[in-house]
């Protein structure tokens, strides 16, 4: 367990004015002009709908001059149609923005979800077996959202709603700076509510999502293509239901708590703005009647406040409510992001020459039993080994720690001679393919299915697409794939669906298509009989000529064509040799051996 998190070390928090800054340089980089015009644009709309203010006053101001018979009917409708044009401006200004927001949010959200990806792609694999690391890991991508709330919302308060609010500030101070100060006081305890409340909802998504996970998990239960048929034939929908609704129950019992404290405090806070409207009304109405203010200026500020009011409460009760209820999400984020990766000193090509295992034991997050223990194991350049024994012996575990996916606990592991650990991942695993025993069915075509570990900068081969299909007996002339190489395989997106070996010869030709030095079949054809299996092995074998190959298999048939068979067994190897030199003395292998004889009779 604490080799996954606690390996980590203490990540600090990101502060409001990092995510701004982090999002601001990202979209510097992917698309200045953008930026720019989008910045710009807020600014204008702020200013813009301010200044409504001065054609209403001016307006105000003609209509008591033309009462007074001081004005003439034709400036007095100059000024009100200047009023109108300005406030349709306004709107479609309004319109504009909102369409220039949602436009720059997805691309953002676009460039942030390609670094959360890259990122899930860099972390050491072993994170993935400690589901303290897996709630991270869904706390990230619901953060993700929660960034592009928090910062476009900040910008939104900070250039837009600034803009208006100083513009109307300076016009409050001209006028009385009385004003001014009332209206400003009335929204310091909003201020501090606002921290009160980012608070509260910070606390709620850390508790909350290890129950969201699990309730997503159910949902998938029920509703998925793959779990569907055994979800209906075994009759478990009300099973699932059942711990859908438990899940959905503590997930939404604390929403609904720290919801319920948030919306009391803005109770409270909406009564204290209340006081500060009053009290705004009362002074404009005794500066008038001290003849301090014209009838225009009141009839301006007058017809401004509830538009000042309204926008001051979406601010603090709406605008700043959404961050502080997306800012502890957000920051899940960035505590992904910052999470250390698994880096090697070394950056040295790697040739996958001989690798040597010494003293090595390897422990699985939240386990206190070893899957390995006190290995050691040479294995010679081009040599083909198979690995076997009974479920849980810690088979597939050793082929990942040679394929370097995982380091040891305790021991070390040698590729050319250089420690694994010190060697830079990417370098690691360079060279290696595997084909593991829970294999992906990609829902795309057979060809892009082969062709997933090409790197983009490698052209396309059709020849070798189609030779590692015949060499992994993958029928491409069996009436079903009516398009060859470009049908679609998979339901889910209008194509044809697969047999379960079929699958699984796909999904060997994808192994054999990476160009590699070591290669692993981790028990990849359990559809498939002994026979066949036996058969695809030796082609493999063939295949791997002057390659290192790791088979590892239950089914000893196909272990003969092995240059040595390892026998594991709790985690240890308990015996090593060649088919005849096992079966020449007593143990498991020979044991073993005897009671599948009947599948290849």
């Amino acid at each position: 367990m604490d080799k996954t998190m606690d390996k980590q070390g203490t990540v600090k928090q990101k502060s409001l004015l990092g995510m701004i800054r982090h999002v601001m340089i990202l979209e510097w980089k992917k698309n200045p002009v953008m930026l720019v015009f989008a910045i710009v644009f807020a600014a204008v709309m702020g200013v813009v709908t301010a200044a409504n203010v001065f054609f209403k006053q001016s307006f105000f101001d003609s209509v008591g001059s033309l009462a007074e018979g001081n004005a003439t009917l034709s400036r007095t409708l100059m000024c009100g149609v200047g009023m109108a044009m300005f406030l349709v401006l306004t709107l479609l200004l309004q319109g504009a923005s909102q369409l220039i927001y949602n436009n720059f949010n997805m691309l953002i959200m676009g460039h942030m979800g390609t670094l959360l990806n890259e990122k899930a792609a860099r972390i050491d694999p072993i994170v993935y077996e400690d589901n303290r690391c897996l709630d991270q890991i869904n706390k990230a991508y619901v953060g993700m959202e929660a960034v592009g709330t928090v910062v476009f919302t900040t910008l939104s308060i900070v250039l837009s709603n600034m803009a208006y609010f100083v513009f109307m500030g300076c016009y409050f101070f001209s006028i009385k700076p009385m004003l001014l100060l009332v209206f400003a006081l009335s929204f310091l305890p909003s201020i501090v509510g606002s921290f009160i409340r980012r608070n509260m909802f910070a606390k709620m998504e850390h508790l909350s999502a290890p129950h969201r996970r699990k309730y997503e998990y159910f949902e998938k239960c029920l509703c998925s293509r793959e779990h569907a048929k055994e979800t209906r034939l075994w009759r478990g929908e009300s099973y699932f239901k059942r711990l859908y609704g438990k899940s959905l129950d503590k997930y939404t019992d604390l929403q609904w708590k720290t919801t319920k404290r948030s919306e009391l405090i803005m109770i409270a806070l909406r009564f204290m703005l209340l006081s500060g409207y009053v009290g705004t009304i009362i002074m404009l109405f005794y500066y008038l009647f001290q003849g301090e203010i014209g009838v225009g200026a009141f009839a301006a500020v007058f017809s401004s406040l509830d538009q000042m009011f309204d926008t001051m409460d979406g601010v603090f009760n709406y605008q700043i409510g959404a961050i502080t209820r997306n800012f502890g999400a957000a920051q899940n984020y960035y505590t992904f992001l910052n999470l250390r990766e698994r880096e090697g000193t070394d950056p040295g090509a790697v040739e996958r020459g001989n690798i040597e295992l010494n003293g090595v034991s390897f422990t699985y997050p939240n386990s206190s039993k070893p899957a390995l223990e006190d290995i050691n194991l040479t294995v010679r350049k081009g040599e083909t080994i198979a690995i076997v024994g009974v479920n849980g012996s810690g088979k597939s575990t050793l082929t990942r720690l040679l394929s370097g996916l995982y380091l040891p606990d305790k021991g070390r592991m040698l590729v050319d001679g250089r420690d694994a650990s010190e060697i830079a991942p990417s370098r690691l695993y360079r060279g290696v393919s595997a084909v593991f025993q829970r294999y992906q069915s990609y829902k795309m075509s057979v060809d892009e299915n082969v062709r997933i570990s090409e790197t983009g900068k490698t052209a396309a081969n059709e020849a070798v697409v189609r030779d590692v299909l015949e060499k992994a007996d993958f029928p491409l002339d069996n009436g079903k794939l009516t398009e060859g190489l470009n049908t679609m395989l998979g339901k889910d997106f209008g194509g044809i669906d697969l047999s379960g070996g079929q699958w699984q010869r796909l999904a060997i030709a994808r192994g054999l298509y990476r160009d590699h030095e070591l290669i692993i079949l981790d028990e990849p054809t359990a559809a498939i009989d002994p026979l066949e299996e036996a058969d695809i092995y030796r082609k493999f074998a063939e295949i791997s000529r002057d390659k290192t190959a790791f088979i590892v298999t239950h089914r000893l048939g196909s272990a003969q064509i092995a240059d040595r068979i390892i026998v594991m067994d709790s985690g240890r190897i308990e015996d090593m040799g060649t088919h005849e030199e096992l079966m020449q003395r007593e143990g498991k292998y020979r044991e073993m051996y005897h009671a599948q004889a009947k599948w290849y009779a």
